[in-house]
């Protein structure tokens, strides 16, 4: 069968991509290996290796030991060739960061908000900011390969709707087509723990894990679920919305309608309406003074059980027994080889984690709940804002490479 030139354009640009995958999985990697782990010859490694390099997509970093002969060069992916901006928006601030190809970010702005802020005009001020950061370290606008916006709530993937967010007060804001307008980018919107869960894959990922899941835990609680090395979303993006998963058919109401799912059993809202109901019980003196004041807030209440609070302490066990509870859910459905537990309430994870762990340990699965490892990330916002620029790069490498 005749090979028409169109044939080969694609072939030439699958082996461009190829190559560069590899050497961006991989390098430093020199070309000798390149050439075994695709099967190409070496020239036609070369060839294309030239006009990745000529692309300014891979650069030379140093030489490879020898085995005989001239020492080859080693190629790695030129991290400033192209960037990606990450949003990340919160009830009273957002964040956008300017990330580079290999998911490090080059500089991040926070900027506080006092609620409410219309989108359009919160979408305003972030596209403002990204400008900013653009011209400030001088990257061309060519460059930029899009947006990544990380956001809470039920995000349509592929219309980049935010269907609903409680915790924004969002309903069926057109969160791509704002930015996609103002910017002229490529623009892809994520629920917050999917690109959160995506950030710490790609960390992870060193190790060979294809099976991850992010939890978050604090205002909300939300899941992202690697399987297989990809991010499930479920067939309407609705897949995560864990902290909706009922643990107790006739427990306290939740924001979303229905009763007992485990965002009001295991988040800052279980934490401060137990504490109020124990403290009008006067069990704890402490707790009692906090509601009377009207300081009693998750930080507050952090501090009560920091101070030695009996009370405190032991909601925050129950909390425990509540997310460990989800956790067993998990473990069973997905049995995944890791767990992270993230977000702003695991700053108290030293009085609820030993709870977790005991409670999967009686309830899940035996083999399962012994190959699970659990692990708390306290870090910061910039795995959340990676995870958001990264699917934006992910993008950019499953396409043809384009030299």
């Amino acid at each position: 069968m005749r090979v028409t030139k169109a044939d080969r354009k694609l072939m030439r640009a699958m082996n461009n991509r190829q190559i560069l995958q590899l050497i961006r999985q991989y390098g430093p990697i020199a070309r000798p290996d390149l050439a075994f782990q695709t099967g190409l010859g070496l020239s036609t490694i070369s060839i294309i290796v030239a006009e990745l390099i000529q692309a300014e997509l891979v650069r030379e970093v140093g030489e490879a030991e020898s085995t005989g002969g001239r020492r080859p060069s080693l190629l790695d992916l030129n991290p400033n060739a192209r960037y990606a901006f990450a949003m990340k928006v919160a009830p009273d601030r957002f964040w956008v960061s300017l990330v580079d190809l290999k998911g490090k970010p080059r500089a991040t702005v926070e900027v506080p908000l006092i609620p409410p802020v219309p989108w359009d005009d919160l979408a305003q001020m972030a596209v403002k900011q990204m400008e900013t950061l653009r011209t400030k370290h001088r990257v061309a606008k060519r460059w930029i390969l899009g947006i990544g916006v990380s956001t809470s709530g039920l995000i349509d993937p592929h219309t980049g709707v935010c269907r609903s967010s409680p915790l924004l007060g969002w309903n069926e804001v057109p969160v791509r087509e704002t930015l996609e307008r103002m910017t002229r980018l490529d623009v892809l919107v994520e629920n917050d723990v999917n690109a959160y869960a995506f950030g710490m894959w790609a960390q992870e990922n060193e190790g060979g894990r294809r099976n991850l899941i992010c939890i978050t835990t604090g205002p909300g609680v939300g899941a992202g679920i690697i399987l297989e090395g990809k991010l499930y979303h479920g067939s309407q993006g609705g897949a995560g919305e864990f902290g909706h998963t009922t643990i107790d058919l006739h427990g306290p109401p939740c924001k979303c309608g229905r009763r007992g799912c485990l965002e009001v059993l295991a988040s800052d809202q279980f934490l401060l309406a137990r504490a109020t109901d124990l403290a009008g019980m006067g069990r704890s003196a402490r707790l009692l003074g906090l509601v009377k004041e009207g300081q009693l807030t998750p930080a507050s209440f952090y501090k009560a059980a920091q101070a030695g609070d009996e009370v405190a302490r032991l909601i925050y066990r129950e909390l425990g027994e509540h997310l460990g509870c989800g956790l067993v859910n998990l473990i069973n459905l997905f049995n995944p080889d890791k767990i992270i537990l993230g977000g702003e309430g695991v700053v108290a994870a030293p009085f609820f984690m030993d709870t977790v762990r005991q409670t999967v340990k009686n309830y899940a699965f035996p083999h399962l709940a012994d190959s699970v490892e659990i692990v708390v990330d306290d870090g910061g916002e910039e795995v959340w804002l990676q995870g958001a620029a990264l699917l934006v790069v992910e993008q950019f490498f499953q396409i043809p490479a384009s030299t």
